[in-house]
């Protein structure tokens, strides 16, 4: 019995110092059988099987698999979209299999993402996803079909090319669009009902009319919501249309206005009126709708745009300030534009907070709106021009905000010194181009009110004294300017032709106005300073198209 036991011992001895020294053979070495991408490693050193590794991965990365996108088919190497994690795939062989093994252990590489232009042109062939959309072409609701949206899955796309597959097939997921085909099916069923026939006009039993179903197409609107359209109407363009079949029953409702008595000025009460209510006559339409087709309309209240409270809320009580402009040697026109200028802005209310543009205000000077051609400067030439004398309006403008202390947002000299307006304190504006703005930064509101002869301009600002000191320094001219030669292009001239315009000669300048705004008790409100720059009114050579001006040169506008 003692011998079996002693041969057995003998036997796990000895497996075990095989065992051992096996282990030892593997030591620093990766454990036998262990291939990555079919290449044996086993036996290897760190750099023995990094060596192997990147051998096998450049041929795998070499294959050429075919790659199949929704619009067409591509041929890409495995390499221009994956490359080889080479530490990773060292560090995973060497942690697999064992001293031991006596099969072989197949590692997966590790593979990461290669940047490429292949993968960006793949996403491209995605699309964002597009509602459905309904639209009333004449009175007919039509349906236009929703598309799926489509987006590349790249990690997908990655995890089929590492497996090794030949043929791919570029992942897409679909995106659905917010709106679908039966949400919109169903708002062009609601806008149908609407538009399948005349809606009758009811007013206290009698007929009115009806709008037609061409009518009522006006006035449908159909909006996105989440994932619907909510089929709307248009209230305000409803009662456009329904407001001439109730003429002889509205009344319209009288604005609160402010009145002026020598220095002082008092509000005249507004009124209410009475009209088509907007809000209950949709109500009413959409009751016709899901009923017998006629809407029985009421009139309801009709609010002024300025009440007597509001009106006395601004607190427009008295006279402010008052700026007189001189015409000057001017035509029939430019008095006839000067004088249109100032009935535009004659009762303007600005608002505590709000700013005043010229331009928006006044509007674009176009014959249409009857303005007169007049002239404007432009470099150093008086050019014809539609609406001529608005820079003498603007000037007035500025100087009553200048000398109540107001902040002026936006100021523009004119490029020629007018020796008729306060040296350096004219303003020029245009038409989609300079602009003149100030801000009421009083507690009250202000009113402009204007007054004009052949030979004068004036503005009136009214409001509640704040009793501001306004105090203003104006400096000596300075950088004088001699006149000398500059090019001008004129589109509308002769092809190729070239004019010599004399100018009077006049030396240009710099000149300076400082302006100090305190408050009732003296404390500073703001410093201002605005420089203007007069150019010299030397000659100048206009060219025609085709020909270029030896030097700078501006272009004249075409009027």
């Amino acid at each position: 019995m003692k011998k079996p036991i002693v041969v057995l011992l003998a036997a796990l001895v000895a497996v075990a110092a095989a065992a051992g020294a096996r282990a030892v053979q593997y030591r620093g070495e990766a454990n036998p059988g262990v291939h990555v991408l079919g290449s044996d490693v086993g036996g290897r050193d760190r750099a023995g099987v990094e060596a192997a590794v990147r051998r096998a991965a450049d041929g795998w990365l070499a294959h050429v698999v075919e790659l199949r996108t929704p619009e067409r088919v591509v041929h890409v190497r495995r390499g221009d979209l994956l490359q080889l994690d080479v530490p990773a795939t060292v560090d995973r062989a060497f942690a697999a299999g064992s001293p031991f093994s006596l099969g072989e252990t197949d590692v997966g590489p590790v593979w990461r993402p290669r940047p490429s232009t292949y993968v960006e042109g793949i996403a491209a062939y995605g699309r964002d996803p597009v509602s459905a959309s309904v639209e009333v072409a004449g009175t007919e609701p039509v349906v236009h079909p929703a598309v799926i949206g489509l987006r590349l899955r790249e990690d997908a796309l990655y995890r089929t090319l590492e497996s090794g597959a030949e043929r791919v097939d570029a992942p897409f997921a679909e995106i659905p669009p917010a709106i679908g085909d039966p949400a919109a099916r169903s708002a062009a069923a609601t806008a149908r009902a609407y538009l399948e026939a005349p809606i009758a006009i009811d007013y206290h039993g009698a007929r009115r009319g009806s709008l037609s179903p061409a009518q009522l197409a006006q006035a449908l609107e159909l909006r996105p919501r989440t994932h619907r359209y909510a089929v709307l109407l248009d209230r305000d363009r409803l009662a456009a249309l329904v407001r001439p079949r109730l003429g002889k029953w509205i009344v319209r409702a009288r604005n609160a206005r402010f009145a002026v008595n020598g220095d002082h000025v008092t509000v005249t009460r507004s009124a209410p009126g009475r009209d088509v209510d907007p809000d209950r006559l949709a109500a009413a339409l959409s009751n016709a709708v899901h009923g017998d087709r006629i809407a029985h309309v009421e009139l309801g209240p009709r609010n002024p745009d300025l009440t007597t409270a509001e009106a006395r809320a601004l607190k427009i009580r008295t006279k402010l300030v008052s700026f007189t402009t001189e015409m000057g040697v001017s035509s029939s026109n430019r008095i006839h534009n000067v004088h249109l200028m100032a009935d535009y802005i004659d009762g303007t209310v600005i608002r505590p907070g709000e700013a005043f543009s010229f331009n928006r205000v006044v509007g674009p000077r176009t014959p249409e709106r009857g303005f007169l051609e007049g002239q404007m400067i432009v470099g150093s030439l008086l050019l014809p021009s539609i609406g001529g004398g608005v820079c003498q309006t603007a000037t007035t403008l500025f100087n009553d905000a200048f000398e109540l202390g107001l902040p002026i947002v936006e100021r523009h000299n004119h490029s020629l010194y007018i020796s008729h307006y306060p040296l350096g304190r004219d303003a020029t504006v245009s038409w989609g181009g300079p602009d003149f703005q100030f801000r009421n930064d009083y507690e009250s509101g202000l009113l402009i009110k204007a007054s004009y002869t052949d030979s004068t301009l004036t503005f009136t600002f009214y409001g509640t004294p704040e009793h501001r000191r306004v105090t203003a320094t104006t400096t000596d001219k300075t950088n004088f300017k001699q006149p000398k030669m500059t090019y001008a292009v004129d589109p509308s001239a002769p092809r190729g032709s070239v004019k010599l315009v004399h100018g009077s000669g006049a030396i240009g300048f710099d000149v300076t106005v400082r302006r100090e705004v305190r408050d009732a008790g003296g404390k500073l409100l703001r410093k201002d300073t605005f420089l203007s720059r007069y150019v010299p009114e030397g000659p100048t050579t206009v060219y025609g198209p085709g020909k270029k001006p030896p030097g700078p040169y501006y272009v004249i506008p075409e009027t």
